[in-house]
């Protein structure tokens, strides 16, 4: 049975909210339902498995035919092509948005995070949280020794600007926080410089707070954010201000130019709430088009995302949202473990798709790729023929004993006669029901498989009734 056809229990598409609509079926009492997917899904396969004209197309249709909204992410050129087909084919069309230089949509995500509703709105942590966690991207790599100390110096930089520039102007702006950052004293003695106080925004912004209105808090928090710019930061060795201040300047600057600039720094038309709604908002900004800045806008609109996701009240507006990324090495983040806990109560589906374990090694480390692992339970193996992965891939299925023979021949010479010695026995041993092996031979579609993809299938914590384990191949139709 092909899962790449939707099951016939199917009703007619309308917003989803109910967590046991089945999507797919992957065998005649095995459905794939709404609630399966919002535990979150890993997708693996070679280059040329099928895993994106095969499961990857039969979970995007699934998910557009039940009514779901989404963001996409894009890594490759064709991502956008691609969407526009499926929506077309699920007759979803009137749902999509591209967001890109060349369309009229823009987010203004400074002017949302202080405005947007919500009680934790405006507030100076979830600024900074918002701009270290674009900033990890950028950082990926790097790590050291002094890691936690880098980052901790970086938030706080970020903490006294925003509260400075809040307080003094009731607004935040790129271009007034990155004019702010390389204006700030470099010394003590340049604090009382009357030429560099003429030609400072940090000091006229000191100057504006102190003569605005402030409640208590906003008193205390405005003094903390003087003392900062006026004794600790010009009293920092030169090396680690420059340091921290150029990690934060030169990801500013990205969004202070071009494209990045139209998209994200000037009005804002459309906000990531309209996923929420039914929209499928597709991100056009390809790494493989845009690089490093693609990457960091992408990364940042999908963490502004996914707080408002979790923001939001299920019980007013339930419809299930999906989050999509194709190469998903590329976007994913150690903080996608916290999301994903929590993604099933907020109705969201999120659907990484990657070609082997070691690419997410590569960009957020072992562990850290576990624990986001460990938190994606339905997981979809194609052809492989990567050693980590199928071993890795091999280990999540059950073990059994296997009886193992034994054979051996050994021979012997004597004057005038041979003789020939054969042992044979066995022995119990305790191993994967699905070995290795097995991956490299799944059937990748085209006419040489009948268009047929084939999948091994894992989800933790369930029985598959088709074959009483915790695995089962699947096939999808590229058809």
């Amino acid at each position: 049975m092909l899962a790449g056809l939707p099951p016939a229990a199917t009703p007619a598409p309308k917003p989803v909210d109910q967590l046991d609509v089945p999507l797919l079926q992957f065998g005649p009492r095995d459905q794939w339902t709404v609630r399966d997917a919002c535990e979150g899904t890993a997708v693996f396969g070679a280059t040329g498995s099928g895993k994106t004209s095969g499961s990857g197309a039969a979970i995007a249709k699934s998910l557009l035919r039940a009514g779901c909204g989404g963001l996409v992410l894009c890594a490759k050129t064709d991502e956008v092509s691609l969407w526009k087909r499926y929506c077309q084919e699920t007759n979803r069309s009137k749902s999509l948005i591209i967001f890109s230089p060349t369309e009229p949509w823009r987010f203004n995500f400074l002017s949302y995070e202080l405005s947007r509703p919500g009680a934790g709105a405006g507030l100076t942590e979830n600024l900074v949280r918002l701009f270290s966690s674009t900033l990890e991207v950028a950082e990926r790599g790097r790590g050291g020794n002094n890691h936690d100390f880098w980052e901790r110096t970086t938030k706080q930089l970020l903490r006294n600007c925003f509260e400075l520039m809040i307080i003094a102007r009731g607004r935040l702006m790129l271009q007034e926080i990155y004019d702010l950052l390389v204006s700030a004293p470099t010394t003590p003695e340049e604090v009382n410089d009357p030429a560099w106080q003429e030609s400072s925004l940090c000091w006229r912004c000191v100057k504006e707070g102190e003569a605005k209105p402030k409640t208590d808090r906003q008193a205390n928090d405005f003094a903390l954010a003087v003392k900062y710019w006026l004794r600790e930061f010009p009293a920092l060795s030169s090396k680690t201000r420059s340091i921290i201040v150029t990690n934060l300047t030169s990801m500013l600057d990205l969004f202070l130019r071009g494209a990045l600039r139209e998209l994200f720094c000037t009005t804002t038309n459309i906000v990531p709430e309209v996923t929420h709604e039914g929209a499928i908002l597709v991100l056009d900004l390809p790494v493989k088009e845009f690089a490093e800045v693609g990457q960091l806008a992408q990364m940042l609109m999908k963490f502004v995302w996914q707080r408002a996701s979790e923001r939001r009240d299920v019980r007013k507006h339930g419809r299930v949202a999906f989050l999509w990324a194709d190469e998903a090495q590329f976007f994913v983040s150690p903080r996608d473990a916290e999301f994903q806990s929590t993604a099933r109560s907020s109705r969201i589906a999120t659907i990484y798709l990657s070609q082997n374990i070691g690419a997410y090694y590569a960009h957020i480390g072992q562990s850290e790729t576990h624990s986001v692992m460990g938190n994606l339970q339905t997981k979809l193996f194609h052809a492989n023929g990567d050693t980590l992965t199928n071993n890795w891939s091999s280990d999540l299925f059950s073990k059994s004993w296997q009886m193992r023979a034994s054979a051996s021949a050994s021979t012997s010479d004597s004057p005038g006669r041979q003789t020939v010695s054969r042992n044979y026995g066995a022995s119990d041993s305790l191993d994967s029901e699905v070995l290795p092996g097995e991956f490299t031979s799944l059937r990748k579609g085209g006419p040489e498989h009948g268009y047929c993809v084939e999948a091994i299938a894992f989800q933790g914590g369930r029985i598959w009734h088709a074959t009483n384990k915790n695995h089962i191949k699947v096939g999808f139709s590229q058809r």
